[in-house]
């Protein structure tokens, strides 16, 4: 396990660093000079909703895996019960010295129906959208003891599935050369450098790669001529109950498939997310070679929402798990992770009784938007936001109705899934997408 690393001790600001990448901050003095007696130490963070406790800790190596089952007291008489096939699904997606002859399928030219994609050929997160698009179906008929539906949509989407990386490659005549590189980094220093120059020059051979001309064409046939697309890692090392990858693998929205270089472009850099430093390190932590991560690509129509939504159906707070949290940012979802100064509406709902409370009101200073009529040229736009024309801060009612909602659904996908989950997703108009979910860490 890296150590965690202080820096900027020069000022008044302590920034927690994991592999060069921030994830906690503080400004109480003397929080930071508590801080520092562990500097280039592993500590443990510990938060509750009063303050953050930290201690030492030592790794020893072993994974915990969360697991729950619960008792669904969602109306779902005319659903049926499928907990077996959803226990296999779960089981199987979780990680332990994963082989790529068992996981990746090579599928050539191939592009699958979102409907269609499996683990084995489309990885944890594709899978997890097809099955979405089947719930999407069932959770029409799904009312909680209030009343309140637990009914979503889905955006359309598409598969390039895993072997199509490989096999552009080989079509370029750069396989050879790829499969030497990969064994290089497998062993690459971090001192030195070493890894970030392999794993650099590993990134440009697959970025300058492209998806036959021919399946481009077939996933723009898929989606009308004018639709924007977000194109989406979805790799056999990611959304896994014993290892999320959250956050390690590009996204690239606002593309379309009728401009085929520039849509290549995308699944290329996709492609070449999986050997970032960040992405190969993740992997030695994990004990997965290097050699048994494969990168599929989910694409999907790119939704202009309103809201957009990260819900945790256990408080990440407290480890309640009668409460789903939800987080929510205005504009695009890439908002809540964009690392914008400040807070999203923060809403704590009961699952069984489905009474709501509001923790924070947002104050993020930006959203990300698409702008309509704009270029499809894999950038979105950040606005700065008018909090006093949100109806989310100005009507209680509407943000304790749409709290019941998203917790609802929420509730809805744990219970499916068989585990708390992560769930993603945006509100269009008056209508709740779920564009992914993935295990709860």
């Amino acid at each position: 396990m890296p150590k965690i690393n202080f820096y900027d001790e020069s000022t008044t600001d302590c920034i927690l660093c994991l592999e060069k990448v921030v994830f906690v901050t503080c400004e109480d003095e003397e929080k930071i000079i508590e801080l520092r007696k562990h500097n280039r130490q592993s500590i443990k963070l510990e938060a509750s909703a009063e303050t953050v406790h930290v201690s030492p800790f030592s790794f020893d190596g072993k994974k915990e895996l969360v697991t729950a089952g619960r008792k669904l007291t969602l109306a779902e008489s005319t659903v049926g019960n499928k907990s077996a096939e959803m226990q296999s699904f779960t089981k199987s997606a979780k990680i332990s010295s994963v082989s790529r002859s068992q996981v990746v399928a090579n599928l050539g030219g191939v592009i699958l129906e979102l409907s269609k994609a499996d683990i084995g050929s489309s990885g944890a997160k594709a899978a997890s959208c097809g099955r979405l698009a089947t719930l999407a179906q069932l959770s029409t008929k799904v009312y909680n003891e209030q009343g309140i539906p637990a009914s979503f949509c889905v955006p359309e989407g598409r598969v390039i599935p895993f072997g199509a990386m490989e096999s552009a490659l080989e079509a370029s005549g750069s396989l050879k050369q790829f499969q030497s590189m990969l064994e290089k980094i497998e062993k690459g220093r971090v001192e030195g450098g070493e890894l970030d120059i392999i794993c650099s020059e590993l990134q440009a051979l697959v970025a300058a790669q492209r998806p036959p001309k021919a399946n481009i064409e077939s996933i723009a046939k898929c989606f009308p001529l004018d639709a924007r697309l977000i194109v989406r890692s979805s790799a056999n090392v990611e959304d896994l109950a014993g290892m999320s990858g959250a956050g390690l693998y590009d996204s690239i929205p606002n593309v379309r498939a009728s401009d085929p270089e520039r849509f290549g472009s995308a699944v290329a850099q996709v492609w070449a997310s999986l050997y970032t430093r960040r992405a190969v390190l993740s992997r030695r932590i994990a004990g997965v070679p290097q050699r048994e991560a494969a990168m599929a690509v989910l694409i999907q129509e790119m939704l202009s929402p309103q809201l957009s939504f990260v819900l945790h159906t256990v408080s990440p707070v407290d480890q309640n798990d009668k409460v789903v949290q939800a987080e929510i940012a205005s504009g695009l979802g890439e908002t809540l992770a964009s690392g914008t100064r400040g807070t999203p509406w923060r809403l704590a709902v009961n699952k069984f009784d489905g009474t709501a409370k509001t923790l924070a009101f947002a104050n993020l200073s930006e959203e990300l938007v698409v702008i309509t009529g704009g270029p499809a040229d894999g950038k979105v736009m950040a606005l700065t936001v008018d909090y006093s024309k949100k109806t989310l801060s100005l009507d209680p009612i509407y943000r304790y109705q749409l709290g019941q909602r998203l917790a609802t659904t929420g509730f809805f996908l744990e219970q499916k899934f068989g585990c708390p989950q992560d769930v993603e997703g945006c509100l269009v108009g008056n209508s709740i997408y779920i564009v992914q979910t993935r295990p709860q860490p």
